[in-house]
Parts: C-alpha cells; structure tokens; sequence
C-alpha cells in the first residue's frame, strides 16, 4: 500500500495565541513558530500543530478535522472521492503551496495542503 499523506496537522482553536504557544512548543519539542496572519484570524504552526486565533465566528468558515500534508495533491483528494467523499472546495493557491477542502463519506471535513516545490 502507498502513503498518500505525509504528515497530519492536528488543528487547534485558541483564544490566546500568545500564550499557547509555550505549551505547543513543548509538546511538539521544538521552539519553531511559523506565525500567518489572515485577515479573518492569526495562526502559528508548531510542530505538527496548527493554531489558530480568532473569534468563533471568523474562525466557523475554516474548521477541519485536520490538515492533511501531501505530497501528491491528486492523489490525495483522489483517496477522498474514492471512497465515497466529495470535494467541498476546488484547488486553491494558498499561503506558499495549494488546498484542497475535501470531505469524507461521513462528512468530515479536512484540507488537502500541499506546499510549493522549492
């Protein structure tokens, strides 16, 4: 059987993303923080955690179950339609790679991201 994600990125709501940020670090061992800024919300990715700050009503649009990394973005969202899922929202530039919504056959939704070669 091939791996088709590489990497799953667990999604975190905070109120304080300044202040979870020492609990993430040591959790993930690490004290690299990746912090974006989106106009609806602040994130900061540690480790394999992804954070992200915002009221619960600029933050309802975005929720996933996960962020699923791959490597192959086709082959990931293909897993996804094969097996009963649907593509929520179609391939999209995004934050120095390409997302994909997807949803499973329960209806679980989760991002496809993969990052920009180079």
């Amino acid at each position: 059987m091939t791996k088709i994600i590489d990497t799953v990125m667990s999604r975190v709501e905070v109120t304080d993303l300044d202040a979870a940020l020492s609990t993430y670090r040591m959790l993930a061992g690490t004290d690299e923080v990746r912090r974006l800024e989106f106009p609806q919300f602040r994130m900061a990715i540690v480790g394999t955690f992804m954070l992200i700050e915002g009221t619960p009503e600029q933050l309802a649009p975005f929720r996933r179950a996960a962020t699923l990394m791959a490597s192959d973005h086709d082959a990931a969202v293909a897993a996804f339609t094969t097996a009963g899922g649907q593509v929520l929202e179609g391939a999209t530039a995004s934050a120095g790679g390409t997302r994909t919504i997807v949803a499973d056959r329960d209806g679980n939704p989760f991002e496809v991201y993969t990052p920009q070669a180079g």
